[in-house]
């Protein structure tokens, strides 16, 4: 965590465009006291990551307009705008932490979440389980 801020709470983006499950995966991280960011789909998801000091995301992997996992594959691809030729090249952006959930993951998912090195919760999952995966998560960030 940098240390400019240490004092204030983390930020998460919980991306989900099923109105309940985004209501009830706010509910079960909410009593951690975190800056909660909400969207309802892809585009939204990515305008919210790159407009916002966010600190983990917690996103449902089929939402509209694009998959959760595109979303931090563009994240992670650095600027949307390529620099002028002069210019000298950005690096990609950091890694930032990640709690994907699917209802429907395929083989080919599952892979590009493995290779992302982010977790996949299979919904429905039990509240233990995402609590479990926030905690790691928290664990790496401190």
């Amino acid at each position: 965590m940098h240390a400019s801020r240490h004092h204030q709470p983390l930020s998460v983006l919980v991306g989900d465009d099923d109105d309940a499950v985004r209501a009830c995966v706010v509910e079960l991280i909410a009593a951690r006291g975190f800056r909660i960011f909400t969207a309802h789909d892809g585009r939204e998801s990515l305008h919210i990551l790159l407009s916002k000091p966010i600190d983990f995301t917690i996103l449902d992997v089929h939402m509209p307009d694009m998959l959760g996992i595109e979303v931090i594959e563009r994240y992670l691809a650095g600027p949307l705008v390529a620099p002028p030729r002069e210019a000298p090249a950005r690096a990609a952006r950091p890694a930032i932490p990640t709690i994907f959930m699917s209802a429907a993951a395929t083989p080919e998912i599952r892979t590009r979440c493995e290779h992302l090195g982010q977790p996949l919760l299979d919904k429905p999952f039990a509240p233990g389980q995402l609590r479990a995966e926030v905690e790691r998560i928290l664990e790496h960030l401190n």
